[in-house]
C-alpha cells in the first residue's frame, strides 16, 4: 500500500474507534444517562449514533491485518482467545445473548485463513469458499453482533487487495446494506406474522433510526480516507485487554449506581 506522508496512522485510527466504541457501550449501559444529566430526550441516542463509527474502522483493519500479518495463526489465536475471554463480560454489561464483535472478527479471520490455505493448495474457487460459508453459518448460529453480512463485508475488503479507493468504495456499499437492508429486516422477522399494519408501523419508526445509523457508520470513511498506509506507534495487546476491560469496568459501573 502506498504510504502518504500526511493523515492518520492505523493506530490513531484504531484508537478512535476504540473511542467511540466506548461511548457506544455507555449509551448500552446508560441509556438514559444524558436525559438524567438535563439533556433533551433526543440526546440519549447521540452515544448510539457515534458509536456507529468504530465498527466499519476496525473491520478494515481486520482485514488489512489478516493480508499483512507474517504469523495468521497467531493473528487468529489472539482473535479467538480474546473472543472467549471477552464473551462474558459483553453478556454481563449489555445484556446481549450474543457473540460479541470479536467473534464476528474472529470468524472473518478464520474464513480468509481458510479460504488461503485451500487457495494455496489449488482448489477451486468453490471448496475455497468452503469457510466462508462455514463462518456465516457459525455467525447465523452464534448470533454475532453485525451478524454474518459482516463476515461477508470483511472478507469482501480483504480480497480487494491494497485497492484503498476499491476498499472504501466496498466498505460504504456493505455498510448500506447492513443498515438498510438486514437490520430493517431482521427486525420485521421478530415480528408477529400476518399483522401489516405492526409492520408498517415498525419501518416507519426504525427506518429513519437505521438511515442516521448508516450516515454515522458511513462517516467512518472519511477518517478511513485520511488513512496514510503506516502503522504508527501502537501496543500490541492494547485492543485485546481494552476490549474485556472496558466492558468489565461498565458492569461494574452499572452495579454500584443501581
Amino acid at each position: 500500500m502506498e504510504a502518504h506522508r500526511y493523515g492518520l496512522s492505523a493506530a490513531a485510527l484504531k484508537y478512535l474507534a476504540a473511542l467511540f466504541m466506548l461511548v457506544d457501550h455507555i449509551g448500552m449501559v446508560f441509556p438514559t444517562m444524558l436525559t438524567e444529566l438535563g439533556l433533551p430526550t433526543w440526546a440519549d441516542g447521540l452515544p448510539r449514533l457515534i458509536g456507529r463509527l468504530a465498527f466499519p474502522i476496525f473491520a478494515y483493519f481486520v482485514a488489512e491485518g489478516c493480508r499483512r500479518t507474517r504469523f495468521f495463526h497467531r493473528y487468529l489465536i489472539r482473535l479467538g482467545a480474546c473472543a472467549l475471554l471477552s464473551q462474558a463480560p459483553f453478556t454481563l454489561a449489555t445484556g446481549v445473548w450474543g457473540g460479541s464483535v470479536l467473534l464476528t472478527f474472529f470468524l472473518s479471520a478464520g474464513a480468509i485463513y481458510g479460504y488461503e490455505r485451500l487457495s494455496k493448495a489449488e482448489h477451486g474457487p468453490a471448496v475455497s469458499a468452503i469457510p466462508l460459508f462455514a463462518a456465516c453459518a457459525l455467525a447465523l448460529l452464534l448470533n454475532v453482533d453485525y451478524g454474518f453480512p459482516a463476515v461477508l463485508l470483511i472478507f469482501a475488503l480483504y480480497l480487494c487487495g491494497d485497492n484503498r479507493r476499491r476498499k472504501l468504495l466496498c466498505l460504504g456499499a456493505g455498510l448500506a446494506l447492513l443498515y438498510l437492508l438486514y437490520q430493517p429486516l431482521i427486525g420485521l422477522l421478530s415480528l408477529p406474522l400476518f399483522r401489516p399494519d405492526w409492520m408498517a408501523g415498525y419501518l416507519l419508526h426504525a427506518l429513519p433510526v437505521f438511515a442516521l445509523y448508516a450516515l454515522c457508520a458511513e462517516a467512518s470513511l472519511l477518517l478511513l480516507a485520511w488513512y496514510r498506509g503506516q502503522l504508527g506507534v501502537q501496543s500490541k495487546w492494547f485492543f485485546y485487554v481494552f476490549y474485556p476491560a472496558h466492558l468489565l469496568g461498565l458492569w461494574a459501573l452499572g452495579l454500584a449506581l443501581n
